[in-house]
């Protein structure tokens, strides 16, 4: 395939991304201290913001993310549940270039990332007030964050979906326990990049 029709077929399936509409989906991962989970595909972004119940911080804030181009972070206190809501806004045509050089790993503590067939894609560590290190992975078909949080009470890996009102797939949320010396627990978001095939393979994980 030549330069010239790749370049085509790019700005074929960018053109119809944007003009398929707009995707509105929300899940409950049913883990303790994680709140309402909200994701949408709309004006080209893909958006996600989750409630995390047992974090408080003072003030808010609006962060920037050198990659993927265009999208940043917000953080701020969620005054219903006296906790923290974490929203993140990435454009979809930085999404469809891929994560590029980034290194490739699985989870932090060196377990492969479930969900995800090689077990690990290609991850930016993002420091956040009050949160810490959070984990941006981003793949050819799937993207996603890790939070390394505490999750004392949780015996096993869990993972539940995220549809839209359709019943088609936007995400899946995993709740990660402690598996022995060395490890952490954690709470990790995995969604297919728009037009690849990463609905296919999400839906084969859980």
């Amino acid at each position: 395939m030549t330069k010239v029709i790749k370049i085509l077929l790019a700005g074929f399936c960018l053109s119809f991304l944007f003009s398929c509409g707009n995707r509105n989906g929300s899940g409950d991962g049913g883990i303790e201290g994680v709140g309402s989970v909200l994701y949408s595909i709309s004006g080209g972004n893909a958006n996600f913001s989750v409630v995390f119940e047992n974090i408080q911080i003072d003030a808010g804030a609006r962060i920037p993310l050198n990659k993927p181009a265009g999208a940043f972070i917000e953080i701020a206190p969620d005054f219903q549940s006296a906790g923290t809501i974490f929203k993140i806004s990435v454009p979809l045509s930085s999404l469809f270039n891929g994560g590029g050089n980034l290194p490739v790993i699985g989870l932090p503590d060196g377990r492969p990332l479930p969900g995800v067939k090689s077990g690990a894609l290609g991850v930016l560590p993002i420091t956040l007030p009050t949160f810490g290190t959070t984990f941006f992975y981003w793949g050819a078909d799937v993207f996603g964050i890790f939070f390394p949080i505490n999750l004392p009470d949780l015996p096993f890996m869990v993972s539940s979906k995220i549809k839209d009102e359709r019943g088609n797939l936007l995400g899946v949320i995993w709740g990660i326990p402690k598996s022995g010396r060395g490890t952490s627990s954690g709470v990790l978001f995995l969604f297919p990049v728009e037009g690849s095939k990463g609905e296919k393979f999400l839906s084969k994980s859980i």
